[in-house]
């Protein structure tokens, strides 16, 4: 069963209020996640709004272009045909380490491309939506992913 990083929905509220959309970096909302997030089923997660699912968004440039997704087929069917300038997904206990929200971001764009280059990444800010299902369960940590070479969506799943 897979495990999945979470937080509590009113430790965040605490520090962010109710601010929905993309929120400015700030370092003590980074601190929240590094202190306080656990591992929980994401079957639990899925629907649970007391809880909030860390994710890994990042926004991989090239230049002057921007990686834009259309999701095909994911593994959660509420995205499907959903259009994203970013990708991402949920973290897990393997990418634990020195850093486990860049693990995790290093992870997805390995997984959903077929990069093998350098990058220089920033944590630039969050994404905090409340207006679907899934947003309610879910909390953008928003990479800025400086890639050195294009990328192909290998990832049927996106």
């Amino acid at each position: 069963m897979e495990q999945v990083l979470v937080v509590k929905s009113d430790d965040l509220h605490e520090l962010i209020g109710n601010k929905t959309g993309f929120i400015e970096f700030d370092k003590k909302v980074l601190d929240l996640i590094k202190t306080k997030s656990f591992f929980v089923s994401r079957d639990a997660a899925e629907n649970d709004e007391t809880k909030k699912q860390i994710i890994p968004y990042c926004m991989v440039i090239n230049g002057n272009k921007i990686l834009a997704v259309k999701r095909k087929n994911p593994g959660e069917i509420r995205l499907k045909d959903k259009t994203a300038i970013a990708i991402g997904g949920h973290i897990n206990p393997e990418d634990q380490g020195t850093d486990i929200l860049f693990n995790a971001a290093m992870r997805e764009l390995k997984e959903e491309t077929d990069f093998t280059g350098n990058v220089v990444s920033q944590v630039v800010g969050f994404l905090s939506l409340d207006d679907t299902p899934v947003d309610r369960v879910h909390f953008g940590v928003v990479y800025k992913m400086d890639i050195d070479r294009e990328v192909i969506v290998t990832d049927d799943g996106l």
